[in-house]
């Protein structure tokens, strides 16, 4: 019954929308109406799915949704988004634009040199001075500060990529 009412609720206000003479900039699903002013930027998506693969275990070379490492991590992500990111870490951080570590944004690209002297690691900057990546050392993906002494020794920059709020298909853009 209830569920019936707010259906009923929901229908007289896009109908009372709709009378009065707004409209709404665009239609998701018939009867969802999303305005620019309530559609969450493609950044703060982008945190999102990475949030979903916390805890997920690490698994060097991994590539799919059981386990996976930190390039199969920022690859699955993006692919949420139609980004089709490389494979390896070395091979992503050809992508993007290189963004100074004091103008982070979230979803941007960190990588890191930690086995080879090319980008070895790389994760996804999530606001705050912290970052989400398949840990190797904890085996799983997860949280961690950028200002550890760990990673801040083997930063080499950050990397952002064009994705495009106002569009259903996102860039890659390459340097």
């Amino acid at each position: 019954m209830v569920k019936k009412y707010l259906i009923f609720l929901f229908l007289i206000s896009i109908s009372n929308l709709l009378a009065e003479g707004k409209s709404a900039q665009r239609v998701e699903l018939p009867f969802l109406v999303v305005g620019e002013s309530m559609s969450t930027p493609v950044k703060e998506r982008v945190l999102s799915k990475a949030q979903e693969y916390l805890g997920t275990p690490y698994g060097f070379g991994n590539k799919n949704s059981s386990l996976t490492d930190c390039s199969g991590f920022t690859q699955q992500v993006f692919k949420e988004f139609g980004v089709s990111l490389p494979r390896s870490a070395a091979e992503q951080a050809k992508y993007g634009s290189v963004v100074d570590i004091d103008d982070l944004k979230v979803g941007d690209l960190l990588f890191y040199k930690t086995y080879k002297k090319e980008p070895s690691h790389v994760a996804i900057y999530a606001g705050d001075g912290q970052m989400i990546h398949a840990s190797f050392r904890n085996r799983r993906v997860q949280y961690d500060a950028m200002d550890k002494a760990y990673y801040k020794k083997r930063f080499i920059y950050a990397k952002r990529l064009t994705l495009d709020d106002q569009k259903d298909d996102q860039n890659l853009s390459s340097e």
